[in-house]
């Protein structure tokens, strides 16, 4: 069985998004007959030398990259290792390999335009230092809701703890509308929101950047944002299966973001 290889940050543990994507990339390359070998990487350097290991062994038949930027090493790398590759990448590049195209900035959008039809309020994206933000969720997509007029970023600590804290103090002042980029801390929000009394959604109202069975399973089922991670897994499986037997250059574009609007907004 031919074996496909993934290597996932560290920090993208618990990232629900993330794990759509790898498990529809893992049926569609089950159906064809493959499997996919993953392996969790502390940081570039680690990943560079587990490619290195990954063509020494020869059992791998080639590799899926995630969230690869300008210039990236990861490419020129696996060229020279003779590796096939297939990667998810931000539409701002333009690239000469197999690739799906991810239009990070139309996830602000659709937000965008679900929150100006709401009631005006002032609006936080709660997620952890940019740092330490990883697949899909890179910097740059950080940076555009800076700068975007309707958002105000709060920067704490990827645990419930600091993004209740951070969740009340932006509250404070009035009605808001709380952005979280962890479905967990959304759920988490939520119950402890309603413990203190304070209504959901006319005080504040809560939304998850990614959408998960969490979310719909809550106490109110949370609006969340459907990034389509199995769509993009199922595209990237069949861009690297495509590859693997030669088309070195095709390209697929990720489906649209889309709001599963739940009962907290």
């Amino acid at each position: 069985m031919s074996g496909i290889a993934l290597a996932i940050p560290a920090s993208g543990n618990g990232d629900h998004f993330l794990d759509s994507l790898v498990h529809a990339l893992a049926d569609l390359l089950i159906q064809n007959g493959m499997s996919l070998i993953t392996k969790v990487i502390a940081d570039g350097q680690s990943e560079e030398q587990l490619y290195r290991h990954w063509a020494r062994v020869g059992r791998i038949s080639g590799v899926v990259l995630l969230e690869v930027r300008a210039n990236d090493r990861r490419v020129k790398l696996l060229r020279s290792l003779g590796m096939p590759f297939a990667a998810v990448v931000d539409a701002t590049l333009d690239v000469d390999f197999p690739a799906v195209i991810v239009d990070l900035a139309a996830s602000i959008s659709v937000l965008r335009r679900f929150l100006a039809a709401r009631p005006h309020r002032r609006a936080f994206y709660i997620t952890r230092p940019v740092e330490r933000v990883t697949t899909l969720s890179n910097t740059a997509l950080i940076e555009a809701i800076a700068a975007d007029d309707l958002f105000d970023v709060v920067e704490t600590e990827h645990s419930v703890d600091a993004a209740l804290t951070a969740g009340s103090t932006a509250s404070a002042a009035g009605p808001v509308t709380l952005v979280f980029d962890s479905d967990v801390h959304a759920v988490a929000a939520l119950a402890a929101f309603h413990t203190r009394g304070i209504s959901v959604p006319e005080d504040v109202a809560i939304i998850s950047w990614t959408n998960s069975a969490l979310c719909q399973s809550a106490r109110r089922s949370i609006t969340a944002l459907d990034r389509r991670g199995s769509e993009i897994g199922t595209l990237i499986g069949a861009r690297i299966i495509d590859a693997i037997a030669g088309d070195q250059v095709s390209h697929d574009r990720a489906p649209e973001p889309f709001i599963i609007v739940g009962e907290t907004a």
